[in-house]
């Protein structure tokens, strides 16, 4: 638990901001969508450490589990949200006329803003974490 005190969480803090920020830039200028998605892959790499955090500390006992595991659960459940524009790539093998295709500043668009909502959701998460896991010490 002190791990994801004095580490963990104050790195999700960064990790949050640098993508909110980042999707910012890239709402505003879209040629930084490639800044942006090397952003989300760190993203994905601290939310893993986040998550080997939280599952030693639950392993390790003393937490509760419940309303823990659904936090962990919610930390997970936002990355897919990263990179959402790519399901309006155009798919040359798909028959279905309705389906949207994206331009490709709108993908980084959409990109952009799903970033900036999944880092303020993220940085929810990993405080509310900090919340249960000050109130076990």
């Amino acid at each position: 638990m002190t791990a994801y005190l004095n580490a963990v969480y104050p790195a999700m803090l960064v990790a949050t901001a640098v993508l909110f920020v980042v999707g910012a830039v890239t709402l505003a200028w879209i040629h930084a969508h490639r800044a942006l998605q090397w952003v989300v892959t760190g993203f994905y790499v601290v939310t893993f450490v986040e998550v080997l955090t939280i599952l030693a500390a639950i392993f390790g006992g003393g937490v509760p589990i419940v309303i823990t595991v659904g936090y962990l659960l919610a930390a997970v459940a936002l990355l897919p949200l990263l990179g959402i524009s790519r399901l309006g790539l155009p798919d040359a093998d798909d028959p279905d006329p309705h389906r949207p295709v994206l331009q490709r500043d709108q993908m980084a668009r959409v990109d952009a803003v799903a970033a900036m909502i999944i880092a303020v959701a993220a940085a929810v998460v990993a405080w509310r974490l900090a919340s249960i896991f000050h109130g076990v010490l």
